[in-house]
């Protein structure tokens, strides 16, 4: 996916506030999410690890893995808008709105042309100026609801029924 990053810092953000490391790594970290995919490998270390949840459910679902479930083409006019971004020694934390379109397949959902808005959460450990862990939390329940995968009726029905009889 290629994703647009459109502010650097929120408003009211004082970059005096932080280390010249944490400054640094947030840098670092607004610089991977502007890049596309395909550039984004020169900001994480070559051991890094990516933790996903929120949108691992749709990959356990499918079968289909990060690189398999979504590409570039899924939501090609994506736009994310940061919420809030804040950094402590090696770590960023960041909080985004995600925009676009629905224009290519997605974890096995053809594309239904919908927009969608989703909120996620991403947290960064830099180690020598790269990427070297992240952590990604997304609300897959909203996304499927947008795409029309689980409709409304159902999710209010499910909410009516109570917690679950032993």
């Amino acid at each position: 996916m290629h994703s647009l990053v459109s502010a650097l810092l929120p408003t009211g953000t004082d970059p005096r506030s932080y280390t010249a490391e944490e400054q640094a790594n947030i840098e670092t970290v607004l610089r991977l999410r502007s890049a596309p995919f395909s550039q984004r490998k020169k900001y994480m270390h070559p051991a890094m690890v990516r933790h996903r949840w929120g949108f691992a459910s749709l990959a356990d679902i499918t079968g289909m893995k990060d690189g398999a479930g979504y590409d570039a083409r899924t939501c090609s006019d994506r736009v994310d808008t940061i919420e809030d971004l804040i950094a402590k020694g090696d770590r960023v934390w960041a909080v985004w709105t995600m925009r676009g379109t629905h224009t290519g397949q997605l974890f096995g959902i053809p594309a239904t042309g919908r927009p969608i808005e989703v909120l996620e959460t991403g947290i960064w450990r830099l180690q020598d100026g790269l990427v070297s862990e992240a952590w990604f939390f997304g609300d897959e329940l909203r996304l499927l609801r947008q795409l029309g995968v689980v409709p409304d009726p159902l999710v209010r029905t499910a909410a009516t029924l109570g917690p679950p009889v032993p």
